[in-house]
Order: C-alpha cells, then sequence, then structure tokens
C-alpha cells in the first residue's frame, strides 16, 4: 500500500512539473516573445514601430520585440545559416526567391489557410510575386508602383498645359523638346532624361513590350536581349545623342543625391521622371514648393500605359522558434484597418483590393495615390522576374545602362553580354 502511495505521489509530481515546464507564454502574465526584424527608419520606422505597440497592447499572450537593422538582406542571411534567426522578419519581395530556394524559409501555406488568407484579398501581382515553387513564402505589406511625375511649373514655362502630362512616348519626346533649354552652350534643363534615377533601366524594356525573363516551377529562363529590350534601349540613348553626349555628362556632374535636396527633379533641372509611389514623401520634404503631377507611364501603343510593382513583405525564417506566434502578428497586420493605417502613415497604397474605395483614398496624404492604385488594377502591373540572382540581374543591367547613356556601347552589344553572364551564371548556380 505505502509502494502504491508513493507511485501516486511521484506521478502527481511528475505531471506538475511536467506542467509548469510548458511555454510560460500559454499565461497572460508571461507572454511568448517574438523577435521581428525590420529595417524602416524615420518616419517609416515610427509607422511600425506604431503598429507593434498597438499590437502588444492588445495582445497578452504575445509580446512583440522589434528591432531595426542595417543590411538586411546581408543579416538575414547570415542569422539563418548560423541557426539564429529571428521569428519575423521585413523584406523586399525580388528577395523572397533566392531565400525561398535556399530553404530559408518556411511556407506559408497552412498558416494562410487557417486564417482565412487568400489572394483574393490582394491585388495579382503582389500575390503572385510572392508565390513561387508551388508555395506562398510571404505576404505583403507596404506596396509601390511606378507612375510618371512631372513639373507643372516647367511646363507652364514652356508653354505646355501643366494639367495635361504626355499620354504617349512621341508626346513625351515632344514636351522634353519643348522644357530642354541651353545657357551659353551648355544644357540648363532637360525635359526628360531616362538615365535618372539610373534603377529605371528595367521599366523601359516593359514599356517596349519586352520582357526580363520568367520562371516555370523551379526553371529560370532570361531573356535580357528581347529585341524589345533592345529597342527601348535604343529609345533612351537617343535623348543622350541628341544633345550630345559630353554636354549631357558635364550637366549630369551637378546632380545632387537622390534623396536630398539638390535632387535635379526637386532643383528644376529635370522636368519629367519616372519614380516609385515614394517620390511624392520626398518631394513633400525636400522640394515643398514645387507644383507637381503623377500619371500613368506611357508605352510605345498610344492609349496604354505600364508599371512595375514591388512590395516590402513579412516572411518567417527557417529556424524561426516561434513560427505559429510570428503568423498571429502577420496575420493581425494583415487585417484591413491594420494594414491601411501602416500605409498611410508611411505615405503608401494598400495591397489590399478593399483598399480601393473613396475613404483610403481621399484621406491618403498622396495627392495622386490613385493614379497607383488604379495602375497596379491592371493587367500592366509587372513585376522584376522571380530569380535567384535578382540582385547580380539587375547590378549587370544597371552597369550596362550607364555605359549605353554614356555612348560608351550600343544596347544591342550591352543587352547580348547581360543576357550571356546571366546564363552563365544562372547555369554555374543551378548544380546546388
Amino acid at each position: 500500500m505505502k509502494i502504491r502511495n508513493i507511485l501516486l505521489i511521484l506521478m502527481v509530481a511528475f505531471i506538475c512539473t511536467s506542467c509548469s515546464t510548458r511555454p510560460l507564454a500559454q499565461s497572460p502574465n508571461h507572454p511568448i516573445e517574438i523577435t521581428y526584424w525590420q529595417y524602416w527608419t524615420g518616419f517609416e520606422g515610427k509607422a511600425i514601430e506604431k503598429l507593434v505597440d498597438k499590437f502588444n497592447k492588445t495582445h497578452s499572450n504575445i509580446k512583440v520585440k522589434m528591432l531595426t537593422i542595417s543590411e538586411p538582406r546581408k543579416k538575414m542571411l547570415l542569422s539563418i545559416i548560423g541557426g539564429t534567426p529571428p521569428d519575423v522578419i521585413s523584406t523586399i519581395g525580388p528577395w523572397v526567391p533566392e531565400l525561398a530556394s535556399k530553404g530559408a524559409l518556411i511556407p506559408l501555406d497552412n498558416y494562410c489557410t487557417k486564417h482565412k488568407i487568400t489572394k483574393d484579398l490582394f491585388f495579382p501581382s503582389f500575390w503572385e510575386m510572392l508565390n513561387l515553387y508551388g508555395h506562398t513564402w510571404a505576404l505583403p505589406t507596404t506596396p509601390t508602383a511606378t507612375a510618371l511625375y512631372w513639373n507643372k511649373d516647367l511646363f507652364k514655362e514652356a508653354g505646355l498645359d501643366p494639367e495635361k502630362p504626355p499620354k504617349t512616348l512621341k508626346e513625351l519626346k515632344e514636351y522634353s523638346n519643348k522644357i530642354t533649354s541651353f545657357e551659353n552652350g551648355k544644357i540648363k534643363r532637360i525635359g526628360f532624361l531616362p538615365s535618372w534615377p539610373l534603377w529605371t533601366c528595367g521599366i523601359y524594356g516593359l514599356v517596349f513590350g519586352g520582357s526580363w525573363g520568367k520562371v516555370e516551377g523551379k526553371k529560370e529562363t532570361f531573356s535580357a536581349n528581347d529585341p524589345k529590350n533592345i529597342e527601348a534601349w535604343e529609345w533612351t540613348q537617343g535623348f543622350v545623342e541628341n544633345l550630345g553626349g559630353e554636354n549631357v555628362q558635364t550637366f549630369q556632374e551637378e546632380f545632387g543625391n537622390f534623396q536630398g535636396p539638390n535632387n535635379p527633379f526637386y532643383t528644376g533641372m529635370i522636368a519629367i521622371e519616372i519614380n516609385g509611389t515614394w517620390e511624392g514623401n520626398f518631394i513633400s520634404k525636400f522640394a515643398p514648393k514645387i507644383k507637381w503631377g503623377a500619371a500613368p507611364i506611357p508605352t510605345n501603343k498610344d492609349g496604354s500605359f505600364v508599371t512595375t510593382v514591388n512590395c516590402d513583405c513579412l516572411v518567417i525564417p527557417r529556424g524561426s522558434k516561434h513560427p505559429d506566434e510570428a503568423f498571429e502578428f502577420i496575420a493581425w497586420l494583415m487585417k484591413p484597418e491594420n494594414l491601411e493605417e501602416l500605409c498611410i502613415e508611411q505615405k503608401k497604397f494598400s495591397p489590399l483590393i478593399y483598399s480601393d474605395r473613396e475613404d483610403f483614398i481621399t484621406n491618403h496624404p498622396h495627392p495622386y495615390i490613385k493614379v497607383f492604385i488604379d495602375s497596379v488594377k491592371s493587367k500592366n502591373a509587372q513585376y522584376f522576374p522571380q530569380t535567384v540572382l535578382y540582385q547580380q540581374y539587375e547590378r549587370e543591367l544597371k552597369r550596362e545602362f550607364e555605359g549605353v547613356m554614356k555612348l560608351q556601347t550600343s544596347p544591342k552589344d550591352a543587352l547580348n553580354r547581360v543576357q550571356n553572364k546571366m546564363q552563365s551564371e544562372l547555369k554555374r548556380v543551378s548544380k546546388y
């Protein structure tokens, strides 16, 4: 009998011990702490901090510890390789293929099903760019798209209607010629310079109906030297040829930083540019006196336009200690009231189809936010190929485009070099 009682006591003690060693997070007094890495600073950083504080105040079982990091791609990969990743990470869409292909991310399919998060909630391009290899790897937070920005004051000065931006490539060239002016034989102002900013090099191929590549299953194909891409770069090079290569180089020497008061669009050196949604934020900060507008980017087909899309997104890295709780935070942020608050605070539009409504648009700080929403709704919204070699591909295109705009090489030779390099690199990495 005594032995039986002793065994019963030991069994009860074991059960109690087992209960005490369960995750303390099950108790409101001891929430699970998840670590969240993000890279925003300034007003964008304050916006996400505000949402994290809101989550923590409304959830007793989970606490989000947010850390702002620099060099996010590098630190993210190192933490995953080292087995010490955070629980959830903000990243950008083009980095997802590389991370997913290396097994560095946890697929979100089952989590999305559980929380009833489906593709029907989002504008198609943002859902599609984060889905590959048969899985959903990330969910979009703050998106962006590209549009044509113009300086209304410079239009008026050149005798153009300040409320009517160019709607075709032909008009774009005509407007640029009217605005471009010289002083003492030197360029004083340029209407449109395709190399400002340099990263727009990838947009022009799409403007002419070209393609940079595609992904089918796990097979990647590059098409840098697509005839339409070559035609597009020949068109851009024509702007420099008409003005003279040395003249343009001298003119560009006075350009300031992309994010600063001496940006040539802010100082009136350039009247028309292609840029992202964020440009509205920078104009209000660095050149608040400019009267400006934003409109769709015209293509070489009358009446049609194109936009390129990208987005910040949330992923759960392989090795996350608390993936379930990490997705609880992600799912909460996907709720319209929370995601719209973040997007408005960061002055971006929302990836949710639901956000295409009057009250969201009229309350938005970007006066032309509807231009971007309408652009991403269309079939003309395109994203860069979902390649594991995004970083290198983008770098090679920029480098060769710079040579084209300096009249150092022909577009055909430049894009053939990019194609050969990328095919060679893809063959190398495919072995692994």
